[in-house]
């Protein structure tokens, strides 16, 4: 089967080397002609640019918990088959809470968590100058610890998985964006790219991410995304990296104003959800150095002493569907579509879900997932 995959970031990038490796042991000769097309090279959007933080800490539906937390495991597999790679870091997260309803919340979801089994403490002040010697929490605080959370260097791992990708047989085509589906008779057939090729496919499946919505509606589907250009949309964010500062922290770091982690240069990726309201298209480049200036002192504020500087502040657009859920299945005969807000928790269980589904086995944990549940 020709399988063409359009977008490399996390998720495009996971399909791409799971479709290209057959690991669900198909039969001698069943490898399918994977060819993988991505903008800019892979994991320079989305998942390049963003937090990039892997959990499940969110206690509200128990069955999207265990679907993330399935992502999760998989994960812990596919580092492992890349034998423990610096991108991938399994570091645990650490979160609190000052005013007291907030505090309440936060003792709540732990409680939650842990019914559900999964790894949630509450820590004390011994506990956290053992995990993060550098940080300082206010007097009073509330400290909740979730080991088996973390990061990945998104980039990294997305070029990891395209490049095993390529090893395997599958065919990896950058700077050429995809700009329509091709449509004959109902069925998609594959795609044009932007210097008027045609890649033809049995099967096209659209992991574009935040340009998705753009591609479908090519084809007259509409994907309900939220939309960045829209004055207060939640889709667009605010990430800054700093000068390299080694050892200052181990894991992820989650305050009320400012959440941090290590950068893969050696500084610290920051972000506050206060500062990336209203971040929406038309943000001047002004704001967004000011930006940057404040997420410094959020910084400095939280560890004492911090010697830094801001090297970049990026704006990222996240593929946010409108119910928050991921949007997977297919949507025309010779279509399929790949788009997740958690991209980065979900990719690689998505690539292995969705390679069952394509070689005809359907997957029953996509089934709440659908796209056509907005239809």
């Amino acid at each position: 089967m020709r399988i063409l995959v359009i977008g490399a970031g996390i998720i495009g990038a996971a399909l791409a080397d799971r479709l290209a490796r057959r690991v669900d042991g198909g039969p001698p000769g069943s490898r399918d002609a994977v060819t993988v097309v991505e903008e800019r090279r892979p994991g320079a959007g989305t998942s390049g640019t963003s937090y990039a933080w892997f959990n499940a800490n969110d206690p509200e539906d128990p069955a999207y918990h265990r679907f993330r937390t399935d992502a999760l495991r998989t994960w812990r597999d596919v580092a492992a088959g890349f034998g423990g790679p610096s991108w991938y870091r399994a570091v645990g997260n650490i979160a609190w809470a000052v005013d007291e309803d907030a505090k309440a919340e936060l003792a709540a979801r732990v409680d939650a968590l842990t019914r559900l089994g999964y790894a949630a403490h509450v820590i004390g002040g011994d506990r956290l100058r053992a995990l993060e010697p550098a940080v300082r929490v206010p007097r009073g605080a509330l400290v909740a610890h979730y080991p088996d959370e973390g990061f990945v260097h998104g980039g990294l791992a997305a070029e990891a998985l395209a490049r095993r990708a390529q090893e395997s047989g599958a065919r990896v085509v950058t700077g050429r964006r995809a700009v329509r589906l091709n449509v004959d008779g109902g069925r998609v057939t594959g795609a044009r790219l932007d210097d008027g090729r045609d890649l033809d496919a049995d099967l096209t499946i659209c992991a574009a991410g935040r340009d998705a919505p753009a591609l479908l509606a090519t084809a007259g589907i509409v994907l309900p995304l939220a939309d960045p250009s829209v004055p207060g949309s939640p889709a667009p964010c605010l990430v800054a990296t700093t000068t390299p500062v080694p050892g200052v922290l181990t894991g992820l770091v989650h305050g009320p104003e400012l959440s941090m982690r290590p950068a893969e240069n050696g500084g610290l990726v920051l972000e506050a959800v206060d500062i990336d309201a209203g971040i929406d298209d038309a943000v001047p480049a002004d704001r967004i150095e000011a930006a940057g200036t404040e997420l410094l002192a959020r910084a400095g504020a939280l560890v004492p002493g911090l010697s830094t500087d801001i090297t970049d502040v990026r704006r990222c657009v996240r593929p946010l569907p409108t119910d928050g859920y991921p949007l997977v299945g297919p949507q025309l005969p010779g279509l399929y579509t790949a788009v997740a807000h958690s991209g980065i928790t979900l990719g690689p269980y998505l690539a292995e879900l969705i390679d069952q589904e394509v070689h005809g086995r359907p997957a029953a944990a996509l089934g709440p997932y659908r796209p056509g549940r907005h239809v």
